[in-house]
């Protein structure tokens, strides 16, 4: 059996306590029951003619087209230009490339807890570190810098329209946007539990809290509970396209599709551990910690 370790830290009355999810690790490390744990499925309302009649959304959810494994509780995920994939290894410490041709490698390395990805427009990708406290920078070659720090367990991370890095601040319930420099703004504060954010066309955001709810904070600051569905939201939510709302749904092992109202559809379900999401053109790719796999579903 794999060795297991827990390792507590203590920040004032914060307790952080990074245990590599026992059962999980169990899972994606010495393959035990990896056979024993579910596929998962398309919702019931989503079939390869499209949406349902009933549905309130267009875009559906298609086929499975791909699944990578082999990841240590991937928590983010990123695809570059060239459409090689990036995931990070929460309890691996390091962020794996998987390129066009399936092949792996180990695109960044030394870090605490990887949590979330993203590119900026000139291709390097940036990684917050929960455990760190700090936001990496990798340059295409693979140099890594810090680039901002002072946060606090940061974990979902992306760019907005404007071209600044929005953080979840998961220990202080905070929604932080860092400019070019490195420089962080709080934008919104009193979340719940914050773990992922996204930016809609319309400059909205959407953030899930692991401690409950979708809240959506309008361009001019005003933040409300738009969904409850959610049995405990996962660090991962983007958008499509098409303006679509993909979010993880840890609690209930499923993709949810965020309806304007804040109604929610299940796209895929049985997805042990679910808790990150992309997309990217076409392709939706869903982390599973259960798994230790990232799954790729074709949308449209």
């Amino acid at each position: 059996m794999s060795e297991i370790s827990l390792s507590i830290q203590v920040r004032g009355d914060f307790v952080l306590k990074k245990i590599s999810y026992l059962i999980i690790l169990l899972f994606t490390t010495t393959g035990c029951f990896a056979n024993t744990l579910p596929e998962p499925t398309l919702s019931s309302s989503t079939t390869q003619e499209g949406a349902s009649s009933e549905s309130k959304q267009e875009e559906r959810v298609i086929e499975l087209i791909n699944t990578f494994k082999g990841f240590q509780s991937p928590t983010g995920i990123a695809v570059d230009n060239d459409g090689n994939l990036y995931v990070t290894n929460w309890s691996g410490s390091t962020v794996t490339k998987v390129d066009t041709e399936g092949n792996y490698s180990v695109f960044a390395d030394g870090m605490g807890s990887p949590a979330g990805l993203d590119f900026d427009k000139d291709g390097n990708l940036y990684i917050s570190d929960y455990s760190k406290d700090v936001i990496y920078k990798v340059t295409p070659d693979g140099e890594k810098i810090i680039f901002a720090q002072g946060l606090y367990t940061p974990t979902g991370i992306t760019f907005n329209q404007a071209g600044e890095l929005l953080v979840a601040n998961r220990g202080s319930n905070e929604i932080v946007k860092v400019d070019g420099e490195g420089n962080s703004e709080v934008i919104v504060g009193e979340m719940r539990t914050p773990v992922g954010v996204v930016e809609d066309l319309d400059g909205n955001l959407y953030v899930t809290n692991y401690g409950g709810g979708i809240i959506k904070v309008t361009a001019d600051g005003n933040a409300s509970m738009i969904s409850d569905e959610f049995e405990r939201p996962g660090v991962g939510i983007d958008i499509s396209e098409g303006n679509i709302i993909y979010a993880a749904d840890n609690g209930d092992g499923c993709v949810r599709i965020l309806n304007p109202d804040g109604t929610t559809e299940i796209a895929i379900n049985d997805i042990s551990g679910c808790v990150a999401v992309l997309v990217h053109g076409d392709t939706l790719y869903i982390g599973s910690w259960g798994a230790g796999a990232v799954y790729a579903y074709r949308i449209r």
